[in-house]
């Protein structure tokens, strides 16, 4: 397995800038051979507290490293490349949404108006919640209830296969502006997977990586102790080892379905950190402590809660 970076400096604006992306830095639409694609630019980090040395996120890194690693498990993903464009490190996304297919995320279709689920929300008394604060019950509510979401192929499994992975790599911003379904004419379907820029700790400078290495406590607190986008009680960000321990059976269902093929496929995504090259044409990509700490979580995070989990259930 080998990553190439490109050069993408020469690649000419297209006509749209892309129709999904989240926020997580700034974005231009792009042709690369006469195709669509969207690049994400790292975000500024300089007003951000204790981040050390780091100017910039490395968000695009993390977002080339998420959606290989859904592809690698064998999820429909969104194309990604790794690039230098405007003297930065950069990921361009493959525009999956076309003329006849547009993409409706599901904060979208949560406001679909429909007697029988605002009973069963009122019941609740619980919000949605915010961009980053994500009701778990209420997602539950509208995947059984919601007639613009019930009836999409599966729906719930993608759902939940997506919370069991992200906690694993560590996307804590899975919200419901970054998941959906494309809409046609001849109907809906799931989106592939986007959006993955928040995947291994793209805030997190080298300084505070390079303690993790020297201290096993501080990687064990990184691999284990992640929060998610998702909430149990509807007002804190829960912990991915607590939502583990839930009685869910879809849930369940899915650690079934996932956690062997993560087990089976923990070498590649290994080889997949290891093939990124360190620098290209003297822009840094991934450190060598960087690579380690990811590598090092994953194999922790898989040992110590997706195992267990598995064992549970």
């Amino acid at each position: 397995m080998n990553t190439k970076i490109f050069d993408l400096n020469d690649m000419p604006l297209s006509d749209r800038n892309g129709n999904y992306g989240g926020n997580s830095g700034d974005k231009e639409g792009i042709l690369i051979n006469g195709e669509y694609w969207i690049v994400k630019y790292p975000k500024s980090v300089k007003n951000l507290q204790n981040i050390g040395t780091l100017s910039y996120s490395t968000s695009p890194l993390s977002e080339y490293l998420g959606s290989q690693i859904y592809h690698l498990l064998g999820y429909p993903v969104h194309d990604t490349l790794l690039g230098i464009r405007d003297n930065k490190v950069v990921v361009a996304c493959k525009d999956f949404c076309d003329d006849t297919h547009r993409l409706i995320e599901f904060r979208q279709l949560q406001n679909t108006h429909n007697k029988e689920l605002s009973k069963v929300l009122n019941r609740t008394m619980q919000s949605t919640g915010s961009n980053h604060l994500t009701n778990l019950s209420v997602i539950q509510i509208h995947l059984s209830h919601n007639p613009a979401i019930k009836n999409i192929p599966k729906i719930k499994e993608r759902f939940w296969d997506c919370l069991v992975i992200d906690g694993w790599i560590n996307n804590n911003d899975r919200n419901n502006g970054n998941w959906g379904i494309l809409r046609s004419k001849s109907g809906d379907v799931l989106s592939p997977i986007y959006d993955n820029g928040s995947s291994f700790w793209p805030n997190v400078s080298e300084e505070k990586l390079q303690r993790k290495l020297k201290d096993s406590r501080l990687l064990l607190d990184t691999a284990v102790h992640g929060v998610t986008a998702y909430s149990l009680d509807g007002i804190h960000n829960a912990h991915f080892s607590d939502i583990l321990q839930q009685d869910i059976p879809e849930l369940h269902q899915a650690i079934k379905r996932v956690v062997p093929i993560i087990l089976q496929k923990i070498p590649d995504c290994m080889e997949l950190i290891e093939s990124v090259p360190e620098q290209s044409n003297g822009f840094p990509v991934i450190s060598s402590t960087r690579k380690e700490v990811y590598k090092q979580s994953l194999q922790l995070c898989a040992n110590l809660l997706l195992k267990p989990a598995l064992q549970r259930v």
